[in-house]
């Protein structure tokens, strides 16, 4: 498969590495530049009954996150490099496969389905961990300069947080079976959902966070919440862990449905527009 089946050597690693930095710009700026084009500049004004604080950050702090950014990408990239070279080498085994009619599609969605509750059980804990007093100011408070983030802060980390952020996946596919398309769909879904969570818009329907089945899935409010008050909020994708450890804020509920409710007012039709005016 192209690079992969490269011999181990300096020109297969600056292939294989090369490939991947350029594949994390080439999908993360055009998409998080495009959700910010279009929330924050073109259709402001019509998505402006969405924001979830009304506010908008300073001009530097959104050119602070595109720069990090591109620490994180770095990052990302080096942590594939030395586990392709690892791997290569023959001290990491690789359970990456290439074609679906090995173990068919019921495997590939159920490893799906393991890589995320995996990258959401990491995410949660790992974030826990960098709000500890001894880690948070040297490691998470890079994050946290952005507390009304934009779709561009999605990958605004330290290159410690960034680490942390991408090393979930090498255990994974070192031991779980996954096809590499798979593999592929699980980061790109993984990028789109970070970029969504610091999006600072809400379209989830009122009652969503408390309902017994949507609340545990998370929302861009829940995440967005988390950069306003820091400590709390942790999970990712779902709202499990935070449910089960107690460590969502305790107005969390409450606070998405005020939100919600301040987009359903501006639906509501004026007297004129429904005949009741004279």
């Amino acid at each position: 498969m192209g690079i992969n089946a490269c011999d181990f050597g300096w020109e297969c690693v600056r292939n294989f590495g090369l490939f991947q930095l350029s594949m994390n710009f080439i999908r993360y700026y055009p998409l998080a530049g495009l959700a910010f084009f279009v929330f924050w500049v073109w259709k402001k004004g019509y998505f402006d009954k969405f924001r979830i604080q009304k506010s908008f950050p300073k001009w530097e702090k959104v050119v602070y996150e595109i720069k990090q950014s591109a620490v994180t990408m770095v990052v990302f990239s080096l942590v594939a490099v030395i586990s392709f070279s690892l791997q290569k080498l023959g001290y990491l085994p690789r359970a990456l496969y290439f074609h679906i009619s090995e173990r068919g599609w019921a495997y590939a969605i159920f490893s799906y389905i393991l890589i995320t509750i995996w990258h959401e059980t990491w995410f949660y804990w790992a974030h826990r961990l960098m709000h500890h007093k001894k880690v948070y100011t040297f490691v998470h408070a890079i994050h946290h300069r952005s507390v009304n983030p934009s779709p561009l802060a999605a990958y605004n980390f330290h290159w410690a947080e960034a680490f942390l952020e991408a090393i979930y996946i090498v255990p994974f596919i070192s031991l779980v079976p996954i096809h590499f398309g798979v593999f592929l769909f699980h980061t790109f879904y993984a990028m789109i959902m970070n970029i969504w969570w610091h999006l600072g818009y809400e379209f989830f329907p009122k009652g969503w966070a408390s309902h017994p089945i949507t609340k545990w899935i998370n929302t861009s409010t829940h995440h967005n919440q988390h950069h306003q008050k820091f400590h709390g909020n942790y999970s990712l994708y779902f709202n499990f862990w935070d449910r089960i450890m107690g460590t969502n804020f305790p107005n969390y509920e409450t606070y998405f449905d005020e939100v919600a409710e301040r987009r359903e007012e501006t639906f509501q039709p004026k007297a004129s527009e429904i005949g009741f005016a004279k």
